[in-house]
């Protein structure tokens, strides 16, 4: 079997964007050939296993603007597609058009999966109009959908997706409303790490420090203002404590985030790197913290959990769901209510602090246990069943 994979954006750095390397990567272990489209801007570590690549590159004379991200604030430089003019979106379109009629004529693939159900997934569709397409959902397309209702007329061809894959349930509804799928076309797949990245440290740190760790974008919506304003509480608690934030911060998100944490010491901010540096961070780590306002499924939380870092997360339904009960009740992770929540990932101002307290009293609880055997042999081998070893041949058995 041939398959090509499509990608607007940079296949690394984000979520969807290392779920598109990771899905390609296993596909490769049971015998499929892969294409890959993707966009790329600059010079990125992409490490990618697929048997021919086209690339869209942005800011250039083809397309003179940034990335386009699914989320309005991506780790590196984007556009923001609510902000898009109809003739930028010709040109993105277009540009990509001119890949996948490359790649049809090249690769002749069996089967095309894209990413996000959006603009170019709509393209993909009418480009392989005689072709199985699978779109893949990875939530953060929903709250596009709703934030630019006036590109519902350029999605038109998304409700003839032969199948779609979800990360998580919580959006299968307003596919079905926003874009008229067949219910009976959705399938939930959940979220994967990469078992070779991800794994527990082979020894234990040899400090006497308490490390309580973010990863992700440094945006409001991610909560991660919040978690900075924690750093006093925690610090009060434990003077050894340090908090971990890695992301791209920009020198003003830096004087705010000190400023959040009464300028201690004990707030440490890194540069986003790669996923395996990333992976040292965590099993460098004691406590892995996702405050975020919105997430489909936050799978970096999973990605903690494969390091056997205990975990605190805000609600995000997609992730308990995935988990399942016995998970979710095993100490491993802590839920925190989250604030009232406005244009689908804001916080109500007057609900923060209380939020920061929540928070912290849910980073002590972990702290807590940190002495406890709560990662025993069943727990680790359900995690296991989210690696993607395990997640790879159920969408191939799914495509199939």
């Amino acid at each position: 079997m041939k398959i090509l994979h499509v990608l607007t954006q940079l296949p690394a750095k984000t979520g969807s964007g290392v779920y598109f390397t990771n899905l390609i990567n296993s596909l490769n272990k049971l015998g499929i050939e892969n294409a890959a489209i993707y966009g790329i801007e600059e010079v990125h570590d992409i490490d990618l296993e697929a048997s021919l690549v086209e690339e869209v590159s942005y800011k250039t004379e083809e397309l003179d603007f940034h990335i386009c991200g699914m989320s309005d604030q991506m780790p590196y430089k984007s556009t923001i597609y609510r902000e898009m003019s109809e003739d930028q979106i010709d040109r993105l379109l277009k540009a990509f058009e001119k890949r996948l009629l490359k790649i049809k004529a090249d690769f002749q693939p069996d089967l095309v999966i894209s990413h996000h159900l959006f603009l170019v997934t709509d393209l993909v569709r009418r480009v392989f109009a005689d072709t199985k397409v699978v779109g893949i959902s990875h939530g953060t397309d929903m709250r596009q959908m709703r934030k630019c209702n006036h590109f519902a007329n350029r999605l038109e061809n998304l409700k003839d997706l032969d199948l779609v894959l979800t990360v998580t349930e919580a959006e299968d509804q307003a596919m079905v409303d926003l874009l008229g799928l067949d219910p009976e076309k959705i399938h939930l797949v959940g979220g994967g790490y990469n078992q070779d990245v991800f794994y527990p440290a082979k020894e234990p740190r040899k400090d006497n420090k308490l490390v309580v760790m973010y990863a992700g974008k440094i945006s409001p919506s991610k909560g991660v203002f919040e978690l900075a304003a924690t750093v006093p509480i925690l610090a009060q608690a434990y003077e050894n404590i340090e908090v971990h934030l890695v992301g791209n911060a920009s020198e003003e998100d830096k004087k705010i985030l000190k400023s959040q944490a009464q300028n201690l010491d004990n707030l440490k901010i890194y540069d986003a790197e790669n996923q395996a540096v990333m992976a040292d961070h965590l099993r460098a780590a004691d406590v892995f913290v996702l405050p975020s306002y919105f997430e489909a499924l936050g799978l970096i939380a999973i990605e903690a959990l494969a390091c056997h870092k205990l975990t605190v997360t805000s609600q995000i339904e997609g992730l308990k769901t995935l988990l399942g009960p016995d998970l979710v009740k095993s100490g491993i992770i802590e839920f925190v209510d989250l604030p009232r929540i406005i244009n689908v990932d804001q916080a109500v101002e007057e609900d923060k602090a209380a939020y920061v307290q929540r928070l912290a009293e849910k980073i002590l609880l972990q702290i807590s246990r940190l002495d406890e055997n709560i990662f025993t042999e069943k727990i680790s081998q359900d995690i296991y069943n989210f690696s993607w070893d395990k997640i790879g041949k159920r969408i191939y058995n799914i495509i199939k």
